[in-house]
């Protein structure tokens, strides 16, 4: 099972973290000056950590809030580098150290977790990232993957000083350490020292020759090649442990080698697998002008689906390519032509495990899948012919609830013809990934996590049927709206075998500071995801056993169609249909001031149009969190259970089902924030105040039925009575909450009143600022 495991968490910089960098960092010394000082053993270190505190937080005071201008897409590849060398790496040193004194099968760990990463690479509707930020981030990632081996190849020169006058060595070992030119008096019956010295000069070598940097000569081993890839790296390596093992026994092999070996074969020398990910509209576009100006002067554009198949399916089964250098191609084209060939370069400093997956963005069809295919074989990471293979894994991305539906039978085609189980490669694989936030921007809370639920079962059944296996990846954000909440929950509630050991999941925003920030709360939550995807994966370790959920599932499934059909329509009813409710959002929520923060480089919305359908679920989400509605959160769960007429008792049977369960508490999270009263203030912004009224009327009138609802059906006195640790906080948090709030409408007020003073942004950006803090999870 371990070997088989992959915990694939993802990391993205969609704009919802508004704290800057400095910030952060001043909050993540505190955070740690505050864990020492638990510890201190004596009162001379109480104090000294104590003069520390105060000089932090006085370092925090002073340290401006806001950003003056928008990040760049290089800003937040240097952010999370940041935070991967500063707390993910540590956190995955000592996660491996342990699991290895649990687990002592050495072979049994390597890919149990992988770091990933969309900053550099997901270009869908971002202007700023091509692939100049592509060779940026990778050049970036490879500088913390060697500055981390470069230390622990250090301290494994400072343990591993066995003399071979005392203990014999392998003759592979011998090997390595004549190759050293570590001429050391000290060091002539210390091979293994010698051989660490010959790495750590390969490693310089290979370094200086990914980075472009020079060396200095007179350190410089001259016969120490370059490292053609990780995977040699990690043989060296091998060398160590194997001469170890069989002269002296495992005892001499420390925890330093086990854990170095093994984030070798995790991270490699890039670090983070990449993502690429781009719109099929993109696709479409670029794949017509290249039929266009090839020899066959195809009408790409005016074909069918099935004619746009075959035709893609012909290019693949070919070695051809459609590009020619002397084509007069379009900017768009020219730039997803420089990022493919910047890709391909990529794979060949790298290897192909430098990439997580080629995503797909508003996929609707087998031809969505197969354009990418054709556009990468223009860069050769797709080699063309009667078995076909692709470099990269291709991840067809269903977002709306309409895709969701369709997903299924889209991957039914795809899977039912003969050339694709040759692109997949061995083992044979198929990544799907699913959105949570367009999802619930498109349908509404319930309607999105039931259309999920369904999804995952329906595609890894036309996998099974395929002999496929399945990996999703979850595109999940912060917010409950969009796919928020608990993780380890939220992997245990998965429909049954979808999780099957592979399992990625995006972490966005301001969540990667808050679950990633520092060494502690890296290592939970990064050994809580392994955890949930294991247990996922071996149902037979919880407490109830398979049958149980697959049994309740079974039994209310129907129900929750049903639900989901009303709720569907009560939530559109009421955000698409109602025609004053565009404005009511425009006006009532800070929207547009959010769009236009310094908290991401990304644009707002996807087109000019202000429909709420272009605007990205990102400030759809964040501005209504702002405002304390939550509405993405709740809405449209009470209009179905009311108009449907189901028995508090059905579902208070119904909680004892995972999905449900974690269903209920997510939803119950968000109510518990929201705050109809502070909304109240926000609605008495809107220009018409009678329309607003109305909306505001039937807002509030859902939220009082929804609470009441979730208190029956948990039977509780209050929100989150399970969870009284998170409800404190809450509380705690309510009163300078609030005065933000107010403070906010004040600025809105004046601000839609003419008034754009510099200062009046600036504290309108701060209480957006500590609001979204408050809050925790708004986007």
């Amino acid at each position: 099972m371990l070997g088989d495991m992959l915990a694939s968490p993802v990391f993205t910089a969609h704009p919802t973290e508004m704290r800057r960098a400095s910030v952060v960092e001043r909050e993540t010394e505190i955070a740690n000056l505050l864990q020492a000082y638990e510890k201190a053993a004596n009162p001379s270190e109480k104090r000294q950590i104590e003069d520390d505190l105060y000089r932090e937080v006085a370092l925090l005071w002073n340290t401006r809030l806001n950003r003056p201008e928008r990040i760049t897409v290089q800003d937040e590849i240097n952010n999370l580098v940041s935070a991967v060398q500063r707390s993910v790496l540590p956190a995955l040193v000592t996660l491996y150290s342990e699991w290895g004194r649990d687990i002592p099968h050495d072979g049994a760990l390597p890919n149990v977790l992988k770091l990933g990463s969309w900053i550099g690479g997901d270009r869908d509707g971002h202007p700023h990232v091509d692939e100049i930020t592509l060779n940026y981030a990778f050049k970036e990632q490879a500088r913390v993957a060697f500055a981390f081996y470069a230390g622990q190849m250090d301290k494994l020169d400072t343990e591993l000083t066995v003399s071979d006058e005392v203990t014999p060595v392998s003759d592979a070992l011998q090997e390595l350490a004549r190759k050293s030119l570590n001429t050391d008096i000290h060091r002539v019956d210390e091979p293994y020292r010698r051989t660490i010295a010959h790495i750590k000069q390969r490693l310089a070598r290979t370094r200086a020759q990914i980075l472009g940097e020079t060396q200095n000569s007179r350190a410089t081993d001259t016969s120490a090649l370059a490292y053609e890839s990780s995977k040699a790296f990690v043989r060296d390596l091998r060398v160590i442990r194997d001469s170890l093992a069989s002269h002296g026994g495992r005892r001499l092999i420390g925890t330093t080698l086990k854990t170095l070996m093994r984030i070798a074969r995790s991270c490699g020398f890039h670090l983070l697998s990449l993502d690429l990910r781009q719109n099929s509209d993109v696709h479409e576009r670029v794949i017509a002008e290249l039929f266009t100006q090839s020899s066959e002067l195809v009408d790409y554009l005016g074909m069918s689906e099935s004619e746009r198949c075959s035709l893609l399916y012909a290019e693949l089964a070919n070695d051809r390519i459609l590009r020619w250098e002397f084509g007069k191609y379009s900017d768009e084209t020219r730039r997803e032509l420089r990022i493919v060939d910047a890709a391909a370069e990529i794979v060949k400093i790298f290897g192909p495990e430098a990439f997580g997956a080629y995503v797909i963005s508003k996929a609707a069809s087998v031809s969505d899948i197969l354009e990418p295919l054709v556009l990468l074989k223009q860069a050769g990471l797709v080699r063309g012919g009667p078995q076909p293979h692709c470099m990269l894994k291709i991840s067809p991305l269903f977002e709306t609830i309409g895709d969701l539906e369709a997903a299924p039978e889209i991957m039914k085609k795809w899977l039912g013809n003969f050339a694709v189980r040759s692109l997949m490669g061995r083992p044979a694989i198929q990544e799907v990934m699913l959105g949570y936030s367009d999802s619930n921007k498109d349908g509404g809370y319930t309607s999105s996590r039931w259309s999920l639920h369904k999804a995952s079962k329906a595609v890894k059944a036309v996998c099974d049927k395929a002999g496929v296996s399945l990996r999703l990846f979850h595109g999940r954000g912060g917010s409950v709206g969009r796919g928020g909440g608990p993780a380890f929950a939220a992997i245990l509630a998965q429909p049954k075998g979808t999780v099957g050991g592979q399992i990625r999941v995006t972490e966005q925003g301001e969540m990667i500071a808050r679950k990633f920030g520092n060494i502690v709360t890296a290592h939970k939550t990064l050994d809580s995801f392994a955890a949930a995807t294991f247990l996922a994966t071996v149902p037979k370790c919880r407490d109830h056993g398979p049958s149980h959920d697959a049994k309740l599932e079974e039994q209310f499934a129907p129900i929750m169609d049903q639900i989901n059909t009303v709720s569907f329509e009560a939530y559109r009813g009421l955000v698409y249909d109602d025609p004053y409710f565009l404005d009511f959002f425009h006006t009532v929520t800070p929207v547009d001031e959010v769009s236009h923060l310094k908290i991401g480089s990304r644009p707002a919305s996807r087109t000019a149009s202000g429909k709420i359908e272009d605007l990205r679920a990102i400030p759809w989400v964040f501005a209504w969190s702002q405002t304390r509605f939550m509405l993405p959160g709740w809405y449209g769960f009470a209009a179905a259970v009311r108009e449907l007429k189901i028995e508090d008792s059905v579902l208070q049977a119904m909680i004892q089902w995972d999905f449900f369960e974690v269903f209920i508490a997510n939803m119950e999270m968000a109510l518990a924030k929201a705050d109809m009263e502070i909304a109240r203030q926000y609605a008495d912004l809107a220009g018409e105040p009678e329309e607003a009224n109305r909306i505001y009327a039937k807002i509030k009138s859902e939220f009082d039925d929804t609470v009441a609802l979730i208190l029956r059906i948990r039977n509780a006195p209050y929100l989150l009575s399970t969870h009284e640790r998170l409800r404190n906080q809450i509380e705690r948090a309510n009163p300078l909450l609030n005065s933000l709030n107010r403070l906010q409408v004040y600025l809105l007020g004046i601000r839609r009143h003419g008034n754009r003073h510099k200062l009046v942004q600036l504290a309108m950006q701060l209480t957006v600022n500590g609001i979204a803090s408050a809050l925790r999870n708004t986007g």
